[in-house]
C-alpha cells in the first residue's frame, strides 16, 4: 500500500513501491491527479441524487427517501500520492412515520479518500471506506416532528449511516471499479 503522509520517507517509500512495478513515481502523480479524481466522481454521481425509501430510525419504525443536488466537487492532494474529494449535497429528505411525513433539508459534505499506487502496467486507485466520520451533515427541519426527528430518531446518525451505506455502493459499481486502474503502458 503506499504511503499517506507527506516528507521525505514518505516520498522515497512510493518511490520504491512504484520502481517496483516498473514506474517511477512522477507518473502516478501525473495520472492519479485531484482534476482526474473530481471529473470520475462527478461523472459517477451525475448531477442529482436519489436515494430510498429505506428502513430508518430505531428498529426501521419509519422509512425516508431523498433527492437532490450535487454542488462542485474540489479536490487537493494529502500527502505523496493520496487525494481528498470533497463532495457537497444539498437534499431534501422526507421521513415518513406511518402515515405522517417530515420534510427536512440536509446539506451533506462527503470526504473521500483516494491513494494511487503503481501496479503492473498501470495506476490503481485504492478507494478508502466512507465512515460517518467523512461526512458531514447540516440537518434543518421544523416543527415538532422535525424536533422528535432530530433528538429521538437520532437523524444525524441516520443521515451519515444511509449516505455511507449509498455512497461506498456507488464507489463499488463495476464503472467505479473501471476507473480505478488506469493503464500506463
Amino acid at each position: 500500500m503506499a504511503p499517506v503522509g507527506g516528507g521525505r520517507y514518505a516520498r522515497a517509500e512510493a518511490e520504491r513501491e512504484a520502481a517496483a512495478h516498473g514506474l517511477d513515481l512522477d507518473t502516478i502523480l501525473a495520472v492519479a491527479t485531484p482534476q482526474r479524481a473530481v471529473r470520475v466522481i462527478s461523472d459517477l454521481l451525475g448531477p442529482t441524487v436519489t436515494f430510498g425509501p429505506v428502513p430508518a430510525g430505531p428498529h426501521d419504525m419509519a422509512t425516508a427517501a431523498a433527492t437532490g443536488a450535487v454542488g462542485e466537487l474540489t479536490a487537493w492532494r494529502e500527502g505523496v500520492t493520496r487525494v481528498v474529494v470533497r463532495v457537497p449535497v444539498a437534499l431534501d429528505l422526507v421521513v415518513t412515520i406511518g402515515s405522517r411525513r417530515i420534510p427536512a433539508e440536509v446539506d451533506l459534505l462527503v470526504r473521500v479518500g483516494l491513494t494511487g499506487r503503481a501496479a503492473a502496467g498501470a495506476v490503481e486507485i485504492d478507494v478508502d471506506p466512507i465512515t460517518p466520520e467523512d461526512i458531514d451533515a447540516d440537518i434543518r427541519t421544523r416543527g415538532v416532528g422535525g424536533v422528535f426527528l432530530r433528538r429521538l430518531g437520532d437523524l444525524e446518525a441516520e443521515v451519515r449511516h444511509h449516505v455511507g451505506v449509498w455512497a461506498s455502493t456507488l464507489l463499488a459499481t463495476p464503472e467505479a471499479i473501471r476507473e480505478c486502474r488506469i493503464s500506463v503502458a
